[in-house]
């Protein structure tokens, strides 16, 4: 039995493999159905060029629609996390952590003993091959991903390995853009377009939810600065964070305040413990963003200020170029954002619960609204806080989650009008 697919914008061969064959994997199978492929360029996952318009047939043999891997134990350890490389399902890790975040990519590191003469692990892990795979909890996709270097280590006649990788976009974290493409130089376009431009090489697509904000006058990447680097720091100027989807692909949005979904009180569990993490040496006073002088246009200024240090008589100066704001609104914005990182980077929380904080039966999403009360952690009232990170540890002794938390303004410039330890 198949199934016929007309190609649309946004499509890659492993988002239609998923939808029709149930493994990112199975991408394998449709060129194998569709010998018009062969030839063509590939992507950064090794599958050719798919474009608009393309009719592909689909093979689905199986009754449920879905593709069948076959599942490798790698121990004896739970079947609760799963990673599929080359249509094999390897499960049994004895510890993990599944590392979920906001304003930068997920990751993933999962360990278990090493039997070296287990041949399905042995080909699925040859170093420096940055093999495709699929990451799983609980039957869930996490995200579609790169498997790095696997990282074995032999110590008192005991192998254990790891296996760490991350989504499909986080090649844009190590790499620069191609000497082709260079001088990249980008006129009048907003982030989304440039985040396009700069993405398309490794085949990346990029989903932009919300407005993109202003388009940049001009901009430029230079060769020694990695992909993402380049657009944090246009992100940071619109006051646009980044992450990735379950398909391992770019995500850019803006974020929107939310109510607490789940709480914690000092005492009671699941909490195990609230640990504050204060940054003095980069708290500042004021922050005053600059633009540069030209021929046409005198140089504009915006100071944000930090009420609490004033207020405390504490003097304490920043300042900081803004190459891009054509007016003193965006400049505004722009020293806004920029403040916003200081609080983020200043003022968190890393709070670790006993077992698997879930939802509804699912992880946590990134971004989670957390209110949290613990008097001797210096939050001595029900705060709320977003979690800029959330990572899901086991190891052979336990089960824990470990969030790490901003306060909610710390991506708008917006002061909290009382500290949690106010």
């Amino acid at each position: 039995m198949s199934k016929v697919h007309k190609v649309v914008s946004g499509d890659t061969l492993g988002a239609i493999s998923i939808r029709y064959l149930g493994s990112f994997q199975k991408w394998h199978n449709i060129v194998t159905a569709n010998p018009q492929l062969v030839g063509r360029k590939t992507a950064i996952d090794g599958s050719p060029l798919i474009f608009p318009g393309d009719v592909l047939i689909i093979p689905v043999n199986e009754s449920d629609g879905k593709g069948v891997v076959s599942v490798v134990e790698v121990a004896d350890g739970e079947q609760d996390v799963a990673i599929v490389i080359g249509g094999k399902k390897f499960v049994g890790f004895t510890g993990y952590e599944l590392n979920l975040s906001f304003d930068s990519l997920d990751t993933f590191s999962f360990s278990a003993p090493y039997d070296s003469e287990l041949k399905e692990l042995k080909e699925a892990i040859e170093p420096f091959s940055y093999k495709s795979c699929e990451i799983y909890y609980k039957g869930s996709l996490v995200f579609n991903g790169k498997l790095l270097t696997p990282e074995p280590k032999l110590e008192d006649s005991t192998a254990e390995i790891t296996l760490q990788g991350y989504p499909l976009c986080g090649v844009l974290n190590d790499c620069n853009i191609p000497p082709s493409k260079y001088p990249a130089q980008y006129k009048g376009l907003n982030i989304k377009q440039i985040a396009e431009e700069l993405t398309s090489s490794y085949n990346i697509r990029v989903e932009m939810k919300g407005d993109t904000g202003a388009d940049f006058e001009k901009v430029a990447c230079e060769p020694s600065e990695s992909i993402l680097q380049f657009l944090t720091n246009l992100l940071k100027q619109r006051d646009l964070l980044f992450t990735n989807n379950e398909k391992g692909q770019l995500v850019i949005f803006r974020p929107k305040e939310k109510k607490a979904e789940v709480s914690f009180v000092e005492g009671e569990p699941p909490l195990l413990s609230v640990v504050p993490k204060f940054n003095a040496q980069n708290f500042y006073s004021h922050i005053t963003g600059f633009t540069k002088t030209d021929s046409k246009n005198e140089s504009l200024s915006y100071t944000f200020k930090n009420n609490y240090l004033i207020n405390k008589g504490v003097q304490r100066y920043k300042s900081i170029m803004i190459d891009d704001a054509k007016t003193q609104n965006d400049l505004e914005k722009a020293v806004n954002s920029q403040a916003g990182r200081m609080f983020a980077d200043c003022v968190s929380y890393e709070l670790n619960c006993e077992g698997h904080v879930l939802i509804d039966n699912q992880l946590c999403k990134k971004g989670l609204c957390v209110c949290v009360k613990a008097p001797k952690a210096m939050i001595r009232r029900e705060t709320n806080f977003i979690a800029r990170n959330i990572k899901i540890i086991r190891t052979a002794e336990n089960k824990t989650t470990q969030f790490s938390l901003i306060l909610p303004g710390s991506y708008s410039g917006k002061m909290p009008e009382v500290f949690p330890w106010e």
